[in-house]
């Protein structure tokens, strides 16, 4: 009977030489238990996937090192749960094929003990040492897939942010600012950081902000806006305000802002009008 470091690494051996057979049928469970359809990742990368995480279960057993077995399994949970997350793979449909794994690598361990005269203990070992590395891998899976989606979610969102937020370009010195819908902290700061940015890059000298299509504003979002004004001047740009509702200006003046220094007018085509350009007239310079 071999001793229990011995059979461990017999262990470890044997799985990393049917590798490639384990992937091979943890695929085809995988696909015949879920219905699964390999659409957006190729049946060979899943397989390779499987196979290097077989393969590091088999280092496992070899090292005897379950600590060194968890830092590499969760390495290839993460690298594996990040392009799950860029192919848009259901992640409960791609963590079933953990389950399986677990199944077919007990199964040809049971083979291994009804063939050999290993002991309880040893079957146990080996249960604590893949035990800790499956959950591992599950983790680290998890873990790197719910990262990544709350990074994209984000870099979206932001995108989103800054394409409502167009500074648009009317002659070389005028631009427009139509800003549309709710206005909360967040798309306030906004508007202010791309006024200036997109005011100094365009070397603009008249800055349109067009609020008709402002329904709602509070306090600090009204400050923010009005502060637009201000932070445009100390760069040279002048500021007008175009389409601000009544009740929306009603609730400026209660918040106690006020109008002095600042060019508000009632339409677009009067705040064109301003810069001497109306509306129809071809007036680029």
């Amino acid at each position: 009977m071999a001793s229990g470091n011995e059979y461990m690494k017999y262990i470890g051996e044997k799985i990393s030489s049917m590798k490639y057979v384990l992937a091979e049928e943890i695929s085809l469970k995988f696909q015949s238990f879920h219905e699964i359809n390999f659409n957006k990742m190729p049946e060979t990368e899943i397989k390779e996937h499987i196979a290097e995480l077989v393969e590091q279960f088999a280092d496992g057993f070899i090292t005897a090192d379950v600590e060194k077995g968890k830092a590499e399994v969760h390495k290839w949970g993460r690298g594996f749960g990040e392009k799950a997350a860029i192919l848009n793979l259901s992640p409960d449909k791609a963590m079933l094929v953990v389950p399986i794994l677990r199944k077919v690598v007990y199964k040809h361990m049971r083979k291994e003990f009804t063939e050999g005269k290993q002991t309880f203990s040893q079957y146990y070992e080996i249960a604590d040492t893949i035990n800790p590395l499956i959950d591992q891998a599950i983790y680290s899976f998890t873990q790197a897939y719910v990262e990544k989606n709350e990074k994209n979610y984000q870099e979206a969102k932001d995108e989103i942010s800054e394409l409502s937020v167009p500074v648009v370009p009317i002659t070389r010195e005028v631009a427009i600012l139509p800003v549309i819908g709710s206005v909360d902290s967040k798309r306030a700061e906004l508007l202010l950081t791309q006024a200036l940015s997109k005011g100094n890059e365009l070397k603009l000298s008249t800055l349109i902000v067009d609020l008709s299509g402002v329904q709602m504003i509070d306090t600090y979002v009204a400050q923010n806006l009005f502060q637009l004004n201000d932070a445009l001047r100390v760069i040279g740009i002048r500021v007008i305000f175009s389409g601000l509702r009544p009740e929306l200006a009603q609730t400026v003046v209660n918040l106690g802002i006020s109008f002095e220094n600042m060019t508000v007018v009632n339409s677009l085509p009067q705040a064109l009008a301003e810069t001497g350009l109306a509306v129809g007239e071809d007036k680029r310079r």
